[in-house]
């Protein structure tokens, strides 16, 4: 056991990947607020940690809402994400200089959905800046 709190604080959705040109690794991890779902994140030098955290609060998340510029109508949710990868190998190598993050969101009228699979989740972009 690597990470450990409430269900809401890590939800689902965590990949790990290994850090471009370092030895170091970032862990995601969705997690959820009332209504929005954002990500975590973690760094350590070997995969099996210390983990330490980088960002890892609803005030100071690795993706979430808030940081898309200019902000957007279409979702109040960053959920199911990945980052792109800088190879198509089992490393899961990122480039830490050229983050893109592919993301599912949905804005909060149809994250209300009855129904899990009927949530009309959209595919978005975030890249660093």
């Amino acid at each position: 056991l690597v990470l450990k709190d409430t269900k809401d604080e890590l939800f689902e959705a965590s990949h790990t990947y290994k850090l471009k040109g370092r030895d170091q690794y970032l862990t995601l991890i969705e997690a959820m607020a009332p209504g929005q779902r954002y990500y975590k994140a973690w760094l350590a030098d070997k995969v099996e940690g210390p983990w330490k955290p980088l960002a890892t609060s609803r005030e100071k998340p690795f993706a979430a809402t808030e940081q898309i510029t200019p902000p957007v109508d279409w979702t109040t949710s960053i959920s199911h994400g990945e980052l792109i990868r800088s190879s198509h190998d089992e490393r899961l190598e990122i480039d830490p200089n050229d983050l893109r993050f592919v993301f599912q969101g949905v804005d909060a009228e149809g994250y209300k959905s009855n129904k899990y699979g009927g949530i009309p989740w959209k595919i978005g972009l975030l890249t660093l800046e």
